[in-house]
């Protein structure tokens, strides 16, 4: 069994607040599917770079018993064919090939030394049959072959997603030329289906279900369910792993904590009555010992207090104990803060009509004759293939102006609040910013901490934000604005889980009227009420 250990980790970063990691202890073997989950900010992008080695522990250690490989990585020039990206970042083949050309051509005894040990490590990491794992991934991926050789640049997100993530897996392709389980990389995947379409998230999931050992960071629950066998969770006060599919794991996870909550509460009803009790005995010891004075027998009202004293002691002893176990009962159980819309605008009406909708950028078609209807209370879903105009629709909706037919009209007392695929802020002080917009710090904070992310927030710099906490500054910022229609493009991009279900159901329990394209399955089947399609 080939594991990879980590043993006593501690790791923070410099200057923030705390340590992520504190004694950290956690054995996975590399054969598993794992799924990585926490709520944002908990360390799951971190773990994944400590484990990779692109992050140093401070204290503790990391023993690997097999190499790793990281997504999404670096891709140095998008302008090269895609299979050269995808070979560079399966590994230097092509460094290795120039080195061993210019040995060939030098020709001296140096060189072909050279030659010879560059040559070993080519064999060694299966440079003979890397081209055919390539394009054996990249087609089990559905990357046509006619894009193989275009510049990686001309390619969609969806499309480099699925290439990047071709690379991390060649030496199953090339595994005949002696890639073996013990020196096969143990695959680190950090968000792969930020760029995916419905169609596209299936068919990685069904990819990665065929490919042993990786440690996967996604929210998508479906996605989770798909391709992975077991679950390591880093919770607010322990780790967990467990071999189960992702739902099976969270079901399980959620029935503990809702029997702690449950026994929380009476443990917390038992404290207050002993409180009581303890109370009551208390003032009936003392009101004895008062009353000691006018009494003939002194002695027997004497005996009378020590013994109410002393079960007033009994009590209060009962309450500490009742205190401590109630400390211990609630174990990974995060504070409980609901999420709350403002109140907006009422009224029937329709809110965006459209007929016979057509729309051109430049002279290229982006969608054609769609006609809807968005009424108030509607949660509209926009669903389509990437790159069939998902974004510009929402666009028109906004009020942007591009070549069409048809007509799309909204009337102008309706306002709209608007999130984007990546985050309207991206630096610089939160407090500053929420200053310059004019919005409130102390709502935001709220809507923060009912969304998982709490301490020192608003004096933060946003680049040290993690994507997930950017991404829920960016949703904030529409809860916040009393909006007739909410436009949210992939609003779910890096946010928890935790916090997906929390978004769900305040859309469900405050009916704003919302349009969104977003491509988690669980979360459309949830909250949609009606469905736009859109393609070319």
């Amino acid at each position: 069994m080939s594991t990879i250990i980590c043993r006593r980790l501690t790791f923070g970063y410099p200057g923030s607040e705390g340590n992520i990691f504190e004694d950290f202890d956690l054995v996975i073997d590399t054969r598993w599917r794992c799924a990585l989950a926490g709520r944002n900010g908990r360390g799951k992008t971190t773990l994944l770079r400590l484990l990779h080695g692109e992050l140093v522990p401070d204290k503790g250690g990391i023993e690997r018993a097999s190499p790793t490989a990281y997504f999404p990585p670096r891709v140095a020039d998008s302008e090269q064919r895609v299979r050269d990206v995808v070979k560079d970042a399966a590994g230097p083949f092509r460094q290795w090939e120039s080195a061993m050309a210019d040995a060939l051509a030098d020709g001296g005894e140096d060189a072909l030394a050279r030659y010879g040990q560059t040559l070993h490590e080519y064999e060694e990491a299966g440079g003979y049959t890397v081209d055919a794992g390539i394009e054996a991934e990249l087609s089990a991926l559905c990357i046509d072959e006619r894009s193989w050789d275009r510049p990686f640049s001309s390619l969609s997100g969806g499309e480099q997603t699925r290439c990047l993530l071709a690379s991390l897996f060649v030496s199953d392709g090339s595994s005949t030329a002696g890639s073996t389980g013990m020196n096969r990389p143990f695959v680190l995947i950090d968000e792969p289906t930020n760029h995916l379409d419905a169609n596209g998230r299936q068919r990685v999931a069904e990819y990665l279900r065929s490919k042993p050992g990786f440690l996967l960071v996604s929210h998508d629950r479906a996605f989770l369910d798909t391709c992975c066998d077991h679950v390591v969770a880093l919770n607010r006060d322990t780790v967990e792993v467990e071999r189960a599919s992702f739902s099976d794991w969270r079901r399980r996870f959620r029935g503990r904590l809702e029997r702690q909550r449950a026994k929380n509460v009476a443990l917390k009803q038992d404290i207050v009555r002993l409180g009581r009790v303890a109370a009551d005995r208390r003032a009936g010891a003392l009101k004895r010992e008062s009353e000691k004075a006018a009494h003939t027998d002194k002695g027997f009202i004497s005996r009378r207090a020590k013994r109410q004293m002393k079960r007033a002691l009994v009590a209060e002893r009962r309450a500490d104990h009742a205190a401590d176990e109630r400390r211990r009962t609630l174990v990974d159980v995060e504070k409980e803060r609901h999420l709350k819309l403002p109140d907006s605008p009422r009224g029937a009406g329709s809110l965006v009509v459209a007929n016979d909708l057509s729309v051109w950028r430049g002279d290229k078609g982006v969608f054609a004759k769609l006609s809807f209807t968005i009424a108030r209370g509607d949660r509209v879903a926009v669903v389509g293939p990437n790159g069939s105009g998902k974004t510009t629709l929402l666009d028109m909706i906004g009020g942007a102006s591009f070549r069409h037919a048809g007509t799309l009209s909204r009337p102008g007392y309706v306002s709209v609040a608007r999130t984007f695929q990546h985050p309207e802020w991206t630096s610089g002080l939160l407090r500053d910013r929420l200053r310059d917009a004019g919005i409130d710090e102390s709502r935001l904070r709220q809507i923060m901490a009912s969304l998982g992310v709490r301490g020192r927030v608003l004096d933060g710099r946003i680049e040290d934000f993690s994507h997930g906490q950017q991404k829920k500054v960016d949703l904030a910022r529409t809860f916040l604005t009393e909006a007739d229609l909410l436009l949210w493009d992939e609003p779910l991009n890096f946010i928890d889980i935790d916090a997906r279900e929390q978004i769900e159901d305040v859309l469900l329990r405050d009916k704003p009227t919302v349009v969104f394209v977003e491509h988690d399955a669980a979360f459309m089947e949830r909250v949609a009420t009606q469905v736009i399609r859109v393609s070319t």
